[in-house]
């Protein structure tokens, strides 16, 4: 998928509307970095804002697990490159804030401090 600077989420509905028109037992759908808005800075929102919230819809409405790559989240005056990783019931069951921010392209992304694992029922654990 091609990335752009603002919301991409209509083209990432696009993908995954194909990807299980072809592949209906997918469960799980993973994106790129930084896939639903792009490497703007400026776009960062609180954890659970819109960018959070309608990727919850997508999970819901595929009924499938999404990791949909990350964003920038602002936390106070901190910004995370985070990750969502989102149940078929559209909930955040956990984030992963980058440990590593690749610099200089992001000097102003604070490191995160835990690494993320997961369990995905009757499949096994993901970190």
């Amino acid at each position: 998928m091609q990335v752009t600077t603002h919301n991409n989420i209509a083209a990432m509905r696009q993908r995954m509307e194909i990807l299980f028109h072809l592949y209906p037992w997918v469960q799980m759908v993973v994106f790129s970095e930084l896939a639903p808005h792009g490497p703007v800075i400026q776009h960062a929102q609180p954890a659970g804002g819109t960018i959070e919230s309608d990727l919850c819809d997508l999970a819901r409405s595929f009924d499938c697990w999404l990791i949909p790559g990350s964003y920038f989240e602002r936390d106070g005056d901190a910004i995370y490159n985070t990750t969502p990783v989102i149940d078929p019931a559209g909930n955040v069951v956990t984030r992963y804030r980058k440990i590593f921010p690749f610099t200089p392209y992001e000097q102003n992304v604070t490191p995160g401090s835990e690494f993320c694992v997961f369990d995905v029922p009757e499949i096994g654990r993901f970190g």
